[in-house]
Protein backbone atom coordinates (compact mmCIF):
# COMPACT_ATOMS: atom_id res chain seq x y z
CA UNK A 1 0.00 0.00 0.00
CA UNK A 2 1.18 3.19 -0.91
CA UNK A 3 0.18 6.20 1.64
CA UNK A 4 -0.86 8.88 0.76
CA UNK A 5 0.66 11.82 2.79
CA UNK A 6 -0.67 15.10 3.35
CA UNK A 7 2.17 18.04 4.82
CA UNK A 8 0.60 20.94 7.27
CA UNK A 9 2.19 24.40 5.91
CA UNK A 10 5.76 24.85 7.80
CA UNK A 11 8.24 27.04 7.83
CA UNK A 12 10.60 24.20 8.60
CA UNK A 13 12.49 22.69 5.59
CA UNK A 14 11.43 18.96 6.38
CA UNK A 15 8.20 19.09 4.01
CA UNK A 16 9.87 20.15 1.08
CA UNK A 17 13.15 17.40 1.34
CA UNK A 18 10.45 14.35 1.80
CA UNK A 19 8.33 15.87 -1.15
CA UNK A 20 11.33 15.73 -3.51
CA UNK A 21 12.59 12.48 -2.12
CA UNK A 22 9.18 10.87 -2.56
CA UNK A 23 9.39 12.18 -6.12
CA UNK A 24 12.41 10.99 -7.04
CA UNK A 25 12.06 7.66 -5.11
CA UNK A 26 8.49 6.69 -4.50
CA UNK A 27 7.25 5.16 -1.66
CA UNK A 28 4.59 7.54 -0.92
CA UNK A 29 2.68 10.17 -3.20
CA UNK A 30 1.74 13.86 -1.31
CA UNK A 31 -1.87 14.47 -1.62
CA UNK A 32 -2.03 17.92 -0.59
CA UNK A 33 -0.45 20.83 0.81
CA UNK A 34 -2.30 21.76 3.56
CA UNK A 35 -2.98 25.89 4.49
CA UNK A 36 -5.92 25.57 7.21
CA UNK A 37 -7.93 23.40 9.44
CA UNK A 38 -10.86 23.04 6.93
CA UNK A 39 -8.27 21.84 4.16
CA UNK A 40 -6.93 19.58 6.64
CA UNK A 41 -10.81 18.03 7.40
CA UNK A 42 -11.52 17.84 3.64
CA UNK A 43 -8.16 16.30 2.29
CA UNK A 44 -8.24 12.98 1.05
CA UNK A 45 -5.24 11.35 2.62
CA UNK A 46 -4.00 8.47 5.20
CA UNK A 47 -1.63 10.73 7.00
CA UNK A 48 -1.26 14.44 7.91
CA UNK A 49 2.39 15.50 9.06
CA UNK A 50 1.90 18.36 11.39
CA UNK A 51 4.46 20.72 13.14
CA UNK A 52 4.19 21.39 16.64
CA UNK A 53 4.58 24.92 15.51
CA UNK A 54 1.71 24.87 13.19
CA UNK A 55 -0.48 28.17 13.36
CA UNK A 56 -4.02 25.63 12.92
CA UNK A 57 -3.00 22.84 15.49
CA UNK A 58 -5.42 22.19 17.78
CA UNK A 59 -6.98 19.30 20.09
CA UNK A 60 -10.07 19.65 18.06
CA UNK A 61 -8.69 19.18 14.38
CA UNK A 62 -6.35 16.21 15.47
CA UNK A 63 -10.35 14.89 16.93
CA UNK A 64 -12.00 15.15 14.22
CA UNK A 65 -9.35 14.34 11.21
CA UNK A 66 -9.33 10.73 13.32
CA UNK A 67 -12.93 10.86 13.35
CA UNK A 68 -12.56 10.84 9.41
CA UNK A 69 -9.75 8.25 9.20
CA UNK A 70 -6.78 10.10 8.58
CA UNK A 71 -4.19 9.44 11.37
CA UNK A 72 -1.80 12.11 12.30
CA UNK A 73 2.18 12.11 12.97
CA UNK A 74 3.59 15.74 15.00
CA UNK A 75 6.78 16.56 13.46
CA UNK A 76 8.87 18.92 16.07
CA UNK A 77 12.90 20.18 16.82
CA UNK A 78 14.41 18.79 19.88
CA UNK A 79 16.48 21.97 19.78
CA UNK A 80 13.27 23.99 21.33
CA UNK A 81 13.08 21.86 24.16
CA UNK A 82 10.46 19.51 25.81
CA UNK A 83 7.33 21.91 25.28
CA UNK A 84 7.62 21.47 21.61
CA UNK A 85 7.18 17.24 22.02
CA UNK A 86 4.46 17.82 24.80
CA UNK A 87 2.19 19.96 22.74
CA UNK A 88 1.61 17.61 20.16
CA UNK A 89 0.87 15.19 22.76
CA UNK A 90 -1.67 17.31 24.58
CA UNK A 91 -3.50 17.78 21.10
CA UNK A 92 -3.91 14.09 21.11
CA UNK A 93 -1.17 13.04 18.69
CA UNK A 94 0.52 10.03 19.81
CA UNK A 95 3.43 9.29 17.05
CA UNK A 96 5.94 12.03 16.41
CA UNK A 97 8.98 12.40 14.42
CA UNK A 98 12.01 14.99 14.40
CA UNK A 99 11.89 17.70 11.97
CA UNK A 100 16.03 16.72 10.99
CA UNK A 101 14.81 12.89 10.35
CA UNK A 102 16.04 11.73 7.41
CA UNK A 103 13.42 11.43 4.33
CA UNK A 104 13.52 7.72 4.98
CA UNK A 105 12.61 7.84 8.46
CA UNK A 106 9.66 9.83 7.79
CA UNK A 107 8.44 7.32 5.38
CA UNK A 108 9.07 4.63 7.91
CA UNK A 109 7.26 6.51 10.73
CA UNK A 110 4.24 7.24 8.13
CA UNK A 111 4.27 3.54 6.95
CA UNK A 112 4.12 2.19 10.67
CA UNK A 113 1.62 4.57 11.23
CA UNK A 114 -0.57 2.87 8.89
CA UNK A 115 0.38 -0.41 9.13
CA UNK A 116 -2.67 -1.59 10.88
CA UNK A 117 -4.63 -1.10 7.70
CA UNK A 118 -2.32 -3.34 5.69
CA UNK A 119 -4.11 -6.60 4.36
CA UNK A 120 -1.41 -9.34 3.80
CA UNK A 121 -1.01 -9.91 0.29
CA UNK A 122 -0.78 -13.86 -0.94
CA UNK A 123 1.88 -13.97 -3.80
CA UNK A 124 -0.79 -15.65 -6.23
CA UNK A 125 -2.58 -12.36 -5.54
CA UNK A 126 0.17 -10.20 -7.23
CA UNK A 127 0.17 -9.40 -10.45
CA UNK A 128 3.29 -10.61 -12.56
CA UNK A 129 4.84 -7.20 -13.89
CA UNK A 130 3.84 -6.43 -17.67
CA UNK A 131 6.44 -5.62 -20.61
CA UNK A 132 6.85 -2.40 -20.75
CA UNK A 133 7.71 -0.25 -24.23
CA UNK A 134 7.87 3.49 -24.77
CA UNK A 135 7.98 5.45 -28.03
CA UNK A 136 9.10 8.45 -28.04
CA UNK A 137 11.21 10.70 -30.93
CA UNK A 138 13.54 13.82 -31.57
CA UNK A 139 10.54 16.06 -31.87
CA UNK A 140 6.82 16.14 -32.36
CA UNK A 141 5.41 15.78 -35.99
CA UNK A 142 7.61 12.39 -36.49
CA UNK A 143 4.89 10.23 -36.57
CA UNK A 144 5.14 8.84 -32.46
CA UNK A 145 1.62 8.61 -31.86
CA UNK A 146 0.86 6.11 -35.41
CA UNK A 147 3.82 4.28 -34.35
CA UNK A 148 2.35 3.75 -30.79
CA UNK A 149 -0.97 3.10 -32.18
CA UNK A 150 0.45 0.38 -34.97
CA UNK A 151 2.64 -1.90 -32.80
CA UNK A 152 0.03 -1.82 -30.15
CA UNK A 153 -1.95 -3.32 -32.55
CA UNK A 154 0.52 -5.54 -34.02
CA UNK A 155 1.67 -6.92 -30.61
CA UNK A 156 -2.21 -7.39 -29.61
CA UNK A 157 -2.55 -10.01 -32.27
CA UNK A 158 -0.17 -12.31 -29.70
CA UNK A 159 -0.63 -10.55 -26.02
CA UNK A 160 -2.73 -9.16 -24.33
CA UNK A 161 -1.75 -5.33 -24.46
CA UNK A 162 -2.17 -1.76 -23.11
CA UNK A 163 -1.68 1.17 -24.99
CA UNK A 164 -1.06 4.22 -22.54
CA UNK A 165 -0.90 7.92 -23.47
CA UNK A 166 1.94 9.74 -21.32
CA UNK A 167 2.52 12.50 -23.72
CA UNK A 168 2.59 15.42 -21.53
CA UNK A 169 1.77 18.50 -23.89
CA UNK A 170 0.04 16.72 -26.69
CA UNK A 171 -2.03 13.64 -25.74
CA UNK A 172 -3.74 12.46 -28.90
CA UNK A 173 -3.92 8.94 -28.67
CA UNK A 174 -8.01 8.93 -27.69
CA UNK A 175 -8.71 11.59 -30.49
CA UNK A 176 -6.71 9.58 -32.95
CA UNK A 177 -8.92 6.58 -32.11
CA UNK A 178 -12.25 8.16 -31.74
CA UNK A 179 -12.63 7.35 -27.92
CA UNK A 180 -14.12 9.05 -25.65
CA UNK A 181 -12.22 11.57 -23.14
CA UNK A 182 -12.94 10.13 -20.06
CA UNK A 183 -12.48 7.69 -18.75
CA UNK A 184 -8.51 8.65 -19.36
CA UNK A 185 -4.76 8.58 -17.42
CA UNK A 186 -6.47 10.87 -14.40
CA UNK A 187 -8.82 7.92 -13.52
CA UNK A 188 -6.14 5.30 -13.59
CA UNK A 189 -4.23 6.58 -11.85
CA UNK A 190 -6.87 7.32 -9.37
CA UNK A 191 -7.19 3.50 -9.17
CA UNK A 192 -3.93 2.84 -9.39
CA UNK A 193 -3.40 4.36 -5.79
CA UNK A 194 -6.65 3.60 -4.18
CA UNK A 195 -8.90 0.44 -6.18
CA UNK A 196 -6.42 -1.44 -8.31
CA UNK A 197 -8.16 -4.23 -8.67
CA UNK A 198 -10.93 -2.05 -10.52
CA UNK A 199 -7.69 -0.46 -12.99
CA UNK A 200 -10.26 -2.27 -15.87
CA UNK A 201 -12.97 0.21 -15.49
CA UNK A 202 -10.32 3.16 -16.65
CA UNK A 203 -9.64 1.23 -19.77
CA UNK A 204 -11.36 1.72 -23.00
CA UNK A 205 -11.59 -1.40 -25.95
CA UNK A 206 -9.93 -0.58 -28.96
CA UNK A 207 -10.18 -4.16 -30.37
CA UNK A 208 -10.17 -7.62 -29.07
CA UNK A 209 -6.59 -8.00 -26.94
CA UNK A 210 -5.91 -4.50 -27.08
CA UNK A 211 -7.23 -1.46 -24.48
CA UNK A 212 -6.31 2.10 -24.54
CA UNK A 213 -6.04 4.52 -21.45
CA UNK A 214 -6.23 7.72 -22.47
CA UNK A 215 -4.54 10.97 -22.16
CA UNK A 216 -5.49 13.71 -19.47
CA UNK A 217 -8.45 15.99 -20.64
CA UNK A 218 -6.77 19.08 -19.63
CA UNK A 219 -4.25 18.59 -22.43
CA UNK A 220 -1.72 18.95 -20.42
CA UNK A 221 -2.40 21.58 -17.82
CA UNK A 222 -3.17 19.55 -15.21
CA UNK A 223 -0.62 18.10 -12.19
CA UNK A 224 2.15 16.31 -14.49
CA UNK A 225 2.00 12.63 -14.22
CA UNK A 226 5.35 11.86 -12.32
CA UNK A 227 7.92 9.51 -12.76
CA UNK A 228 6.20 7.59 -9.37
CA UNK A 229 2.90 7.99 -10.87
CA UNK A 230 3.95 5.77 -13.86
CA UNK A 231 5.67 2.96 -11.95
CA UNK A 232 2.21 2.86 -9.53
CA UNK A 233 0.12 2.86 -13.20
CA UNK A 234 2.59 -0.12 -15.20
CA UNK A 235 2.16 -1.76 -11.88
CA UNK A 236 -1.43 -1.85 -11.72
CA UNK A 237 -2.20 -2.73 -15.49
CA UNK A 238 0.18 -5.95 -15.29
CA UNK A 239 -3.44 -7.43 -14.28
CA UNK A 240 -5.15 -6.72 -17.40
CA UNK A 241 -2.42 -6.72 -19.23
CA UNK A 242 1.19 -8.31 -20.72
CA UNK A 243 2.30 -5.45 -22.80
CA UNK A 244 2.05 -2.05 -22.08
CA UNK A 245 3.00 0.20 -24.99
CA UNK A 246 3.36 4.28 -23.98
CA UNK A 247 2.77 6.74 -26.19
CA UNK A 248 5.49 9.65 -23.86
CA UNK A 249 6.27 12.34 -26.44
CA UNK A 250 8.67 13.58 -27.96
CA UNK A 251 12.06 13.15 -25.79
CA UNK A 252 13.16 16.37 -24.98
CA UNK A 253 9.65 17.36 -23.02
CA UNK A 254 9.77 14.13 -20.98
CA UNK A 255 10.62 13.52 -17.69
CA UNK A 256 13.90 11.57 -18.23
CA UNK A 257 13.85 9.17 -14.89
CA UNK A 258 10.66 7.94 -16.67
CA UNK A 259 12.55 6.77 -19.13
CA UNK A 260 14.34 4.04 -17.01
CA UNK A 261 10.75 2.37 -15.85
CA UNK A 262 10.61 0.78 -19.11
CA UNK A 263 12.15 -2.35 -20.48
CA UNK A 264 12.87 -1.07 -24.12
CA UNK A 265 12.49 2.16 -25.94
CA UNK A 266 11.40 3.03 -29.66
CA UNK A 267 12.73 5.92 -31.06
CA UNK A 268 11.24 7.42 -34.10
CA UNK A 269 12.54 9.64 -36.44
CA UNK A 270 12.35 10.88 -40.27
CA UNK A 271 14.53 10.02 -43.13
CA UNK A 272 16.05 12.89 -44.37
CA UNK A 273 19.34 14.10 -43.38
CA UNK A 274 17.96 16.59 -40.29
CA UNK A 275 15.89 13.57 -38.91
CA UNK A 276 18.17 10.98 -39.06
CA UNK A 277 21.15 13.24 -37.41
CA UNK A 278 18.16 13.59 -34.97
CA UNK A 279 17.69 10.24 -34.44
CA UNK A 280 21.03 9.65 -33.80
CA UNK A 281 21.42 12.48 -31.48
CA UNK A 282 18.51 11.28 -29.42
CA UNK A 283 20.12 7.41 -28.95
CA UNK A 284 22.96 8.88 -27.39
CA UNK A 285 20.86 11.01 -24.89
CA UNK A 286 18.64 8.10 -24.13
CA UNK A 287 22.04 5.86 -23.53
CA UNK A 288 23.42 8.58 -21.17
CA UNK A 289 20.44 8.24 -18.97
CA UNK A 290 19.23 4.73 -19.49
CA UNK A 291 22.29 2.85 -20.28
CA UNK A 292 21.17 -0.62 -20.14
CA UNK A 293 17.82 -0.32 -22.12
CA UNK A 294 16.79 -2.26 -25.23
CA UNK A 295 16.58 0.44 -28.10
CA UNK A 296 14.94 0.27 -31.09
CA UNK A 297 14.89 3.04 -34.11
CA UNK A 298 12.45 3.50 -36.30
CA UNK A 299 12.67 5.40 -39.55
CA UNK A 300 9.23 6.63 -40.15
CA UNK A 301 7.64 7.40 -43.45
CA UNK A 302 10.59 6.15 -46.15
CA UNK A 303 9.56 6.80 -49.24
CA UNK A 304 9.77 4.60 -52.38
CA UNK A 305 13.44 4.02 -53.78
CA UNK A 306 16.11 1.16 -52.40
CA UNK A 307 18.60 3.99 -52.90
CA UNK A 308 17.00 6.54 -50.18
CA UNK A 309 16.29 3.64 -47.97
CA UNK A 310 19.98 1.81 -48.88
CA UNK A 311 21.41 5.65 -47.63
CA UNK A 312 19.74 5.75 -44.43
CA UNK A 313 20.35 2.47 -43.11
CA UNK A 314 24.08 2.92 -43.94
CA UNK A 315 24.23 5.98 -42.36
CA UNK A 316 22.52 4.48 -39.28
CA UNK A 317 24.76 1.30 -39.22
CA UNK A 318 27.74 3.68 -38.83
CA UNK A 319 26.54 5.38 -36.44
CA UNK A 320 24.69 3.54 -34.22
CA UNK A 321 26.65 0.29 -34.87
CA UNK A 322 24.78 -2.33 -32.12
CA UNK A 323 21.08 -0.52 -32.24
CA UNK A 324 18.22 -2.35 -34.79
CA UNK A 325 16.41 -0.24 -36.95
CA UNK A 326 13.53 -1.10 -38.81
CA UNK A 327 12.12 1.17 -41.78
CA UNK A 328 8.28 1.98 -42.29
CA UNK A 329 7.07 3.03 -45.24
CA UNK A 330 4.81 5.87 -46.10
CA UNK A 331 0.99 4.62 -46.22
CA UNK A 332 -1.70 6.92 -47.70
CA UNK A 333 -3.79 4.42 -46.39
CA UNK A 334 -2.95 4.85 -43.10
CA UNK A 335 -3.30 8.85 -43.24
CA UNK A 336 -6.74 8.34 -44.49
CA UNK A 337 -7.62 6.21 -41.47
CA UNK A 338 -6.45 8.52 -39.66
CA UNK A 339 -9.12 11.06 -40.25
CA UNK A 340 -11.82 8.69 -39.47
CA UNK A 341 -10.01 7.42 -36.69
CA UNK A 342 -9.90 3.69 -37.90
CA UNK A 343 -6.85 1.26 -37.66
CA UNK A 344 -6.62 0.41 -41.83
CA UNK A 345 -3.01 0.14 -42.93
CA UNK A 346 -1.41 -0.97 -46.35
CA UNK A 347 -0.04 -4.45 -46.96
CA UNK A 348 3.66 -2.99 -46.73
CA UNK A 349 3.36 -0.93 -43.44
CA UNK A 350 2.09 -4.00 -41.98
CA UNK A 351 4.40 -6.40 -42.63
CA UNK A 352 7.28 -3.75 -41.05
CA UNK A 353 5.39 -3.09 -37.94
CA UNK A 354 4.97 -6.95 -37.90
CA UNK A 355 8.69 -7.64 -37.96
CA UNK A 356 8.72 -4.84 -35.32
CA UNK A 357 6.47 -6.85 -32.60
CA UNK A 358 7.68 -9.78 -33.23
CA UNK A 359 11.12 -9.01 -31.46
CA UNK A 360 9.13 -7.47 -28.78
CA UNK A 361 6.44 -10.33 -28.20
CA UNK A 362 9.51 -13.09 -28.56
CA UNK A 363 10.94 -11.80 -25.00
CA UNK A 364 7.29 -13.25 -23.85
CA UNK A 365 7.91 -16.44 -24.65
Amino acid sequence: MVADIALAASVREWPDRLHRFLLDHGGGRIADRVMGPEQATMSKCDVLLIDDVCSFLTPRLISSLRARGIEVVGVYAPEDGSDAKRRLIECGIADVIEAEASPEEFLHKVTQTISHRLAPVLEDEISPAPLTVCVTGPSAGVGITEVAISLAVAISESAATALVDLDQVWPSVAQRLGLPVHPNIRTALDHAFHTPDRIGTATLEVKAGLVAVGGPADSGFGDQVTRHDVITLLGALGSVCDVVVADVGPFPQTEQATIREFDSVLIVGRSDPVGVARLVRTVERIRDVHADVSILVVVNCVERGGYRRSEVLAELSRALPAVPTVMLPHDARLDRAAWDGKLDAGPRHRKAVASMSEVIVRSLR
